[in-house]
């Protein structure tokens, strides 16, 4: 009994509000692998991600009691703070998946209502510490790709309203709203990160997972302006403003496979020039990995729900491949996690 109890002790010691990416890459991939037809592979990942999910608030709800303090310091922090994001995208993750798999609408409003309560606390909190804190950081050190899970946590919303409420003209109109306002957050959040990476020196340490969220925040992006295109065909605003949203969304699609080949190159001269440890190894895991998973899926739904939005059916070979990437990668940092846990909380027992 004590063995467990120190195991579990030491355990939650290693999660933060930022290993909910954890649940974001897992309920991502699980539908990627339900709309490309692997259900017994979507029905096993989301059976995974109910107990990851339900582990880790579990370990968020411990650590508020006991640590809030600490709690409160990172969040309003320029690097952590974002990372709470994560929680409120991990909840939209789950609902979009017990209403795909489960048809389970009404546990999927209450989680939608959850999120939209813990989604204004965070957002207004977080942009309200950095604008009044007195310890304002430079652009070059404030700054990074995680700052995109603000847009992230918007769209996943804008898509957990449609599924919640397909045939309501309010949630439709709330959903427009929300998915317009990532879009004007991510160009303004893209062009400050672009100036920090283009005109300030760089580290291979810095130019960690978080950056594919630059490739992510337009994935999902992509996916709640096809959801709204199919979902408002009766909906006279979205009906006439179909042309606009259509070319929106293709924009962001086509913005995020820009970034793919630029942070393959990048990931590549990091591990292997400079020499970073990969996920795969305990040394070099960290929760930050599954920031690098959760575009990856997301690319793959995503694209899959773009090809069937536009009628671009040559598109769904790209799903059809990248899933298997994105699986293997979930794979290796999912092995990191499991060894670091292991050997951490072996080595303090």
């Amino acid at each position: 009994m004590n063995t467990t109890t120190n195991l579990w002790s030491k355990a939650e010691r290693y999660f933060s509000p930022l290993d909910f990416a954890m649940v974001m890459a897992t309920g991502i991939l699980s539908i990627a692998a339900l709309l490309e037809g692997y259900k017994w592979l979507a029905w096993s990942l989301y059976s995974i991600n109910v107990i990851v999910f339900i582990l880790l608030l579990i370990f968020m709800v411990r650590s508020w009691l006991l640590h809030w303090s600490t709690f409160m310091k990172d969040f309003k922090s320029y690097d952590k703070g974002p990372g709470v994001f994560t929680f409120v995208i991990a909840l939209c993750m789950t609902g979009n998946e017990v209403i795909l798999f489960n048809n389970y609408l009404v546990l999927g409003k209450i989680i939608l209502t959850v999120a939209v309560a813990f989604w204004l606390i965070v957002n207004y909190g977080f942009f309200f510490f950095i604008t009044t804190t007195n310890h304002k950081k430079p652009l070059k050190d404030g700054i990074s790709g995680s700052w995109l899970l603000t847009v992230v946590a918007i769209q996943a919303i804008a898509i957990l309203i449609i599924y919640c409420s397909p045939d309501s003209q309010g949630a439709l109109f709330t959903a427009t709203c929300l998915f317009l306002t990532g879009c004007v957050f991510y160009l303004y959040l893209m062009s400050l990160i672009v100036y920090r990476i283009s005109f300030f020196e760089l580290h291979a340490k810095d130019l960690g997972a978080a950056y594919w969220i630059n490739m992510g925040a337009t994935a999902i992006t992509t996916l709640a302006g096809s959801l709204l295109l199919v979902n408002g065909k009766d909906f006279h605003l979205i009906v006439a403003l179909i042309p606009f949203i259509k070319g929106l969304t293709l924009v962001f699609w086509s913005a995020g496979s820009w970034w793919i080949p630029l942070l393959i190159m990048l990931g590549i001269w990091r591990h292997g020039v400079r020499k970073i440890k990969p996920p795969i190894t305990s040394g070099g895991y960290s929760p930050t990995y599954w920031a690098f998973v959760f575009p990856l899926g997301m690319y793959t739904a995503s694209t899959y729900r773009l090809s069937e939005t536009l009628d671009l059916d040559f598109l769904k070979v790209i799903p059809k491949y990248f899933i298997f990437f994105a699986l293997a990668t979930w794979a290796a940092v999912m092995i990191g996690c499991l060894r670091h846990l292991f050997e951490k909380t072996q080595a303090k027992l």
